[in-house]
């Protein structure tokens, strides 16, 4: 073979080569899950939507709506459940049981439901539109992206239901949720009043009825209105924050020059009080004296502070909110170098929400994070019994410890799953 047929040969070569590689790539890149939108998730009803997603999504899309109303079994179905409510004038009184039973899900009754909404993603372009863009681009079910639309339906619906009779057990019924010191009904089940009130809901939802046409919606309605109704709106609270409490942070965030700071944000979870009254907690004020050191040593553009409505039940501070009023008052924290999130009810919850803000406010996500608390707090974030813990509850690990740098901070990664909504956890999905 000549020189110039050899160079021609390898120059084939290397371009068949490179078509391959180009092929493989792609075939990769579609096997991917697609990547949540970096972006606030808009939240016109933020209880409802923060909760039940998809049931937010399909109120709202014309033709998500249109075709779950029209869909044969998805009509018949919700025409029993107004039924249901519609007993429930003639035959409950002042039954709790009763009322619940009219607007709880079976396992085989959500399951058909569910079959239902799966086919409406075969057979409705809107619904495959909802499905595989604002439902997926949200983050809100990130765990299923990978999956199938209609198995993505299929999970995000079931995830929606068990969320409605979490609610509804625990604020109609007044059975125990994870937390019963800090999550539970606030008024006694057994008492004539409550019953009266369960009662005139009812009332008020037959009332209404013509509004409640969707095969959810009166489970939805009356699981919200639950939760309302025993001052449990927590997980709305302050919400748009990227308009509110965390707009000015939120505004500087896209001059950031990340490259400045070894990290991305200081993480510091709130610590609870344990008497009434009390705005700020020994240990919280403590966290952020240490949290004010670090920013000023400019160890990141930002701090962070995570803590709810927490301890005790039914406080009217939440952790914070406190917290950020301490690093402006005390240390002088400018509020644009503040980032809040007064949601996060324990530990678990404030490393997943400080995953959440970071990715949906456009930080690097695969930029080291600082976490600064207190002794006790850090050795435990650092144990397995922790790791163990958020398997246990969320069903995933929201952070990647990588080290420890002094006895009150410890370096991590945020981790993607922690976008999944958790309707389990009402008061903080």
């Amino acid at each position: 073979m000549s020189t110039a047929a050899r160079i021609r040969f390898s120059r084939g070569s290397v371009w068949r080569w490179a078509v391959v590689v180009l092929l493989i790539v792609a075939a990769i890149a579609q096997q991917r899950p697609p990547e949540p939108a970096h972006a606030p998730v808009r939240l016109d009803s933020p209880v409802e939507d923060k909760n039940f997603y998809l049931f937010s999504m399909l109120e709202r899309t014309p033709g998500g709506r249109a075709a779950v109303a029209s869909d044969a079994v998805l009509a018949r179905i919700a025409a029993a459940r107004r039924e249901a409510l519609d007993n429930t004038a003639k035959s409950c009184n002042l039954d709790l049981d009763c009322y619940a039973g009219a607007f709880l899900w079976s396992d085989q009754q959500s399951a058909e439901a569910a079959h239902a909404l799966a086919g409406l993603y075969r057979a409705s372009s809107a619904v495959r539109d909802l499905t595989d863009g604002p439902l997926r681009s949200s983050g809100m079910y990130v765990r299923y992206n990978g999956l199938g639309g209609e198995e993505f339906l299929e999970r995000a619906w079931s995830d929606c239901i068990r969320g409605v009779n979490h609610a509804i057990d625990v604020y109609g019924l007044g059975k125990a949720p994870r937390y019963p010191a800090i999550d539970s009904i606030t008024y006694d089940v057994k008492s004539v009043a409550y019953r009266r009130v369960v009662q005139t809901l009812a009332a008020v939802m037959e009332d209404d009825r013509a509004r409640l046409d969707l095969v959810f919606s009166p489970s939805l309605r009356f699981a919200l209105e639950l939760m309302l109704l025993n001052h449990r709106d927590e997980a709305g609270r302050y919400e748009p924050m990227e308009a509110g409490e965390n707009r000015a942070a939120f505004q500087r965030m896209k001059s950031v020059v990340w490259s400045r700071y070894p990290y991305s944000v200081i993480v510091v979870p709130g610590s609870g009080n344990d008497r009434p009254g009390v705005r700020l907690s020994p240990a919280g004020a403590l966290r952020d004296e240490v949290a004010a050191k670090r920013f000023r040593d400019g160890k990141a553009p930002f701090v962070l502070v995570s803590g709810g409505f927490v301890h005790p039940q039914l406080t009217e501070f939440a952790e914070a909110i406190e917290m950020k009023r301490d690093l402006i008052t005390r240390f002088g924290i400018p509020a644009e170098a503040i980032l809040i999130d007064p949601h996060a009810r324990r530990t678990t919850t404030n490393l997943r929400n400080a995953a959440r803000l970071m990715y949906r406010y456009g930080m690097p996500f695969d930029k080291k994070a600082l976490v600064t608390t207190d002794l006790s707090q850090s050795q435990s974030i650092e144990s397995a019994a922790f790791e163990k813990r958020c398997l246990d509850e969320l069903g995933y690990v929201p952070y990647k410890l990588l080290g420890r740098t002094s006895p009150f901070d410890l370096e991590f990664l945020p981790t993607l799953d922690s976008l999944h909504a958790d309707p389990q956890d009402p008061l903080d999905p």
